[in-house]
């Protein structure tokens, strides 16, 4: 999502080196941290930060030689599949690195400092977390979930347009279209999404807790199972769900690469290829 949401040479390489800051400030006005936990925040935020940039970046440059690979040719919804699954795959494989370093009982380079945090965390600081998610899924239903079904099926395709163009540049009306039709007929469904993230939301809030009270031997039994039940949903409609929606979506990427044009691929070519170059530099600094 970073790499797509990025334009122009140096902006990901910005961006990503100054992420440990950004990061706090972002967790911060969510948790409220005291005095003493600042330190600890910043110092195990810095350690999974060259943990990525030493052991993730690499798999990240893999998947981005596949898809290079790929722009110029047709891409059938098998294999537009294969690509998004490899890259929830890296996703899922990042967030287990996050938690195994939160987790680590080896104090050694920071390691370890975030669960003393999570687990300092005190009443008046779950109140105010409680109350910022509020407020996002107050944001939430009103984006994505209340109102007109066009309105909100207008915002979904001014956001499916956008990310499109953040790769292969400008879309023509035709391709426009079709990316509407993929929407009005998709089995997105807003209030079984927002069930969900209420679910993952009320799931982290009961760990927090569970965490106060948690020995040092099963603090990371309990905060694993929030990683394990994000990347697998416990709500069996749910996993139906998502395993539909991604098959449309598999389908509704194909249909639209195969759509673009010779110049178009090109330039989803030059920017993997610059994203690339980016990550290769970041990779070996230190």
């Amino acid at each position: 999502m970073l790499i797509l949401g990025l334009q122009g040479c140096g902006a990901l390489r910005l961006a990503y080196n100054q992420s440990p800051l950004a990061t706090y400030w972002y967790l911060d006005d969510y948790l409220d941290f005291n005095a003493s936990q600042r330190p600890l925040v910043k110092t195990a935020l810095d350690d999974i930060h060259q943990w990525h940039r030493q052991t993730q970046l690499p798999l990240y440059i893999e998947t981005l030689e596949k898809l290079q690979h790929q722009m110029p040719k047709d891409m059938s919804v098998a294999q537009a599949c294969t690509l998004y699954v490899e890259v929830q795959d890296r996703l899922r494989v990042t967030f287990e690195g996050i938690a195994g370093r939160l987790q680590s009982e080896d104090q050694k380079e920071g390691q370890g400092a975030g669960m003393q945090v999570l687990a300092s965390l005190d009443g008046s600081q779950l109140t105010h977390l409680q109350k910022k998610l509020a407020k996002a899924n107050a944001k939430y239903r009103k984006d994505y979930v209340d109102g007109p079904a066009s309105k909100l099926r207008d915002k979904r395709l001014e956001q499916a347009v956008s990310r499109a163009e953040s790769l292969y540049g400008n879309l023509t009306n035709k391709q426009e279209a079709l990316l509407d039709a993929r929407l009005e007929a998709s089995g997105f469904d807003p209030a079984t999404a927002y069930a969900e993230r209420l679910r993952r939301q009320q799931d982290l809030m009961q760990t927090l807790r569970n965490l106060r009270q948690a020995s040092a031997a099963t603090m990371s039994t309990h905060l694993g199972g929030v990683f394990a039940r994000v990347a697998l949903s416990p709500d069996p409609n749910y996993r139906d769900y998502s395993q539909k929606t991604r098959l449309q979506t598999c389908q509704t990427f194909a249909d639209l690469h195969n759509s673009m044009s010779p110049e178009q691929r090109l330039t989803a070519l030059r920017k993997l290829q610059n994203y690339e170059l980016d990550l290769r530099a970041l990779s070996v600094q230190r």
